[in-house]
């Protein structure tokens, strides 16, 4: 487990929708995170808020073998450079997956699913990720 104040900006979070699909998006510090919402707008929300009307259970961390959060400074500052704007969201050809692809790489990838985000990033850190639960309280 990882506490939230451990987590550094640029991290890729995620969490589950009802145990079905995967949302992530990019950690920005202060307890925010940028997210690519269904409506395009891209928006920093809190832990709390990108969990709500999910499964709400758990936020997970993208990590290293040794349980370190990966984090990628420019991925911040990307997420952030975007925030209030809109994109055309696409469920399958452009959505969170990608965008958090693109924070996190600089590039654009053919990113349709939690599993192509995962190869992408694993190809392009050269290693295998693993995630961590994020203790949100004390």
């Amino acid at each position: 487990m990882v506490k939230l104040s451990e987590v550094p900006a640029g991290a890729l979070m995620v969490c589950e929708i009802f145990h079905l699909f995967e949302h992530t998006g990019i950690y920005i510090g202060d307890g925010q995170i940028v997210e690519l919402q269904g409506t395009g707008l891209i928006r920093s929300v809190s832990t709390g808020r990108f969990m709500q009307n999910r499964s709400g259970e758990e936020l997970l961390v993208a990590c290293d073998s040794r349980g370190k959060p990966f984090a990628n400074t420019a991925a911040a500052e990307r997420a952030v450079s975007q925030i209030f704007t809109f994109q055309s969201y696409d469920l399958i050809s452009n959505n969170c997956h990608r965008f958090c692809v693109h924070c996190l790489t600089g590039r654009s990838w053919p990113v349709t699913s939690f599993f192509d985000l995962r190869q992408v990033l694993e190809q392009q850190l050269r290693q295998e990720m693993r995630f961590e639960r994020v203790q949100l309280h004390r």
